[in-house]
């Protein structure tokens, strides 16, 4: 079988959608599939020209297609025919909310249009595509959790809230920032990297918070102790271009408690958990649920310890090889009707 994968991101760059491109290519390589892939070359802060998107692409016999991002995806639907599946990793918000409106609308209705199968990480985003064959795939995570996990012996530290994802707009980490302006007694550590981190490094410094640290170039191991040292794994976006949260997850599963903005797929991920909610954009109802947390230790141990389980089931059950194998029967599926 040959397959082409078209997406925004693939490894090395580190991001949501280039993980689980990079767990796919790597998967299906290993079951003997031949796999192409196409990735815009260049980055200019959001943008990623690029004109991989202009060419017809031939000989494959799955195109697959992540998207949505304007206008590589919508060009390549339009570009190819069968037999495409496309997967759509969230709803975009860009330069206005009318004209994201717009394009939303556009883009669902050309997905449906040219896939024969879309693939959907989550139940709440398969209601976008209702007239459309849709199939749940959820996002698997490749952290393992701790073999010594006590987190008991966490309520003695610090109380210390993690934040783990690129510095883009829509991360929201003004609102958490805000929120480490309110509750000076808890620590906050902002891990990642993107064109914005120093905005928000400048801001930090100029509330003059003692209690915010960035930290820079984070490998897997380091970033699996920040988590162990940390009591809650915030997740602060503003709008619907997050739509998941695998690092929710993966700080569950270290005795995290998660908590994140009431977005469309990221609370399903959230209730899948058992983790917490507030309001997009409302750092008050975020402290609130932080200082919750850090005064009342036994309830913040009950919330750690379920949602560790809750995790590790998660990550047991919706692994790479899962993610993969899914992926080769909805690719076998499609060649054998052609």
């Amino acid at each position: 079988m040959r397959v082409l994968e078209i997406a925004t991101d693939a490894p090395p760059y580190k991001g949501g959608i280039s993980r689980l491109v990079g767990v796919l290519v790597e998967g299906l390589r290993k079951n003997g599939v031949h796999v192409d892939v196409k990735v815009p070359k260049r980055r200019i802060g959001e943008f990623k020209p690029t004109v991989t998107a202009l060419k017809k692409y031939e000989g494959y016999d799955v195109i697959h297609i992540h998207g949505p991002t304007p206008f590589l995806s919508d060009v390549a639907l339009l570009m190819n025919d069968n037999p495409i599946i496309y997967t759509h990793h969230a709803e975009v918000n860009w330069l206005s909310e009318n004209l994201s409106y717009l394009y939303r609308r556009f883009h669902r209705f050309l997905a449906c249009k040219k896939a024969q199968i879309i693939v959907i990480h989550s139940h709440e985003y398969a209601g976008l595509f209702k007239r459309a064959h849709v199939e749940v795939i959820r996002p698997p995570v490749t952290f393992q959790s701790p073999k010594n996990f006590q987190p008991h012996m966490r309520v003695k530290r610090p109380f210390t809230v993690i934040y783990v994802g690129q510095f883009r707009a829509f991360k929201g980490i003004d609102v958490l920032i805000k929120t480490a302006s309110i509750l000076k007694d808890v620590q906050f550590i902002l891990v990642g990297e993107g064109s914005l981190k120093p905005k928000f490094r400048r801001l930090v410094n100029h509330l003059h918070l003692k209690n915010t640290v960035f930290e820079d170039s984070v490998d897997d191991r380091k970033l699996q102790a920040l988590y162990e040292l940390s009591h809650v794994i915030c997740l602060p976006s503003i709008n619907t271009t997050e739509a998941y949260g695998l690092v929710l997850i993966e700080g569950a599963s270290h005795g995290c408690v998660p908590i994140a903005s009431n977005l469309i797929g990221v609370r399903e991920n959230l209730r899948l958990l058992g983790g917490l909610t507030f309001s997009c954009g409302s750092h008050k109802e975020l402290a609130n649920l932080i200082r919750e947390l850090k005064v009342d230790s036994e309830k913040w141990l009950r919330l750690s310890t379920q949602t560790h389980k809750l995790a590790n089931e998660y990550i047991e059950k919706y692994n790479p090889e899962y993610y993969v194998q899914r992926h080769m029967e909805l690719f076998q599926s499609i060649t054998q009707h052609r």
